[in-house]
């Protein structure tokens, strides 16, 4: 049995603008449970997660661009679908069901911060031209390229960390910073991410693990290191940031090399929320 605002009813009574009413508020429960989780989580808001799962599934059938609007539609719909099933009598219990609903997945979900950068390691120890030495016990024989275009054996000891890309980033912000740079990357207010898509791996810029960040002007230098399982590979970077768009490249990283990587950030008036809308954050 199904009510409305000025009492209840019965089956036979239950109209389609009561199934409609009952929808809206479902999905106005979702809706309120998002912005919510949105504006309290930043970064580490589950909607960011959801989004990386769905674009996971979707490029197993093709299509990976799925921006972060598609998915809140996707989500406010299954909370007004959802009515059928919980059948709440109330469009306030209809609400109450969505909102809940929703807070109930995003606890479930875990958040992703993405670790920290890594400290540089510019010898590459554990990468060593065959005949340098001789191989100790539990060493490996791989085949690398240390040099573009030279493939060569080398020796790989377990004792050593693993090989790293060299990456040295450059990035221009033309306008300067809405406020100290410390306190924009402590309130969450410039976001940065690098992915490495040969290992799927993906680090946060702005917190370090050993990796050096440092300020001359409206200039931000980032050093890091970045694991390696192969000669090269695809990286991609995002920064976020007030006052700028959204700005996201992608390089070839070579180890035994310095990937020297300048992004210059372009002005905008939108504001990021929107931007982010439009956006598919896949990692």
């Amino acid at each position: 049995m199904y009510g409305v605002k000025r009492g209840f009813k019965a089956p036979g009574e239950f109209g389609v603008s009561d199934i409609l009413g009952l929808g809206l508020a479902g999905a106005a429960g979702i809706i309120a449970a998002l912005v919510t989780d949105y504006q309290q989580q930043g970064e580490a808001s589950a909607l960011f997660t959801i989004n990386q799962w769905i674009v996971q599934a979707g490029a197993l059938l093709g299509f990976s661009e799925i921006p972060l609007w598609m998915v809140v539609i996707g989500m406010t719909t299954v909370g007004a679908v959802s009515i059928f099933y919980f059948q709440p009598i109330t469009r306030q219990g209809a609400f109450a069901q969505g909102f809940g609903l929703l807070a109930v997945i995003m606890t479930a979900v875990p958040a992703d911060l993405a670790g920290g950068i890594e400290a540089i390691n510019n010898s590459l120890p554990g990468l060593q031209p065959v005949g340098t030495r001789e191989a100790s016990a539990g060493a490996q024989i791989i085949n690398a390229a240390y040099t573009p275009g030279e493939a060569s054996l080398y020796f790989v000891q377990n004792d050593h960390d693993p090989a790293k890309y060299d990456v040295h980033l450059r990035i221009n912000f033309p306008d300067g910073f809405s406020s100290s740079i410390d306190t924009l990357i402590r309130t969450g207010a410039i976001r940065g991410r690098l992915h490495n898509d040969d290992t799927g791996e993906t680090w946060n810029l702005f917190r370090s693990a050993g990796g050096t960040m440092s300020r001359e002007g409206n200039t931000l230098f980032i050093e890091a290191g970045v694991p390696a399982r192969s000669p090269t590979a695809r990286l991609w970077v995002r920064i976020e940031t007030k006052g700028y768009s959204i700005e996201e490249q992608s390089a070839t990283a070579t180890l035994g090399e310095t990937l020297d990587w300048s992004i210059d950030m372009k002005t905008s008036r939108s504001p990021l929320f929107l931007q982010r809308w439009g956006r598919s954050y896949r990692y």
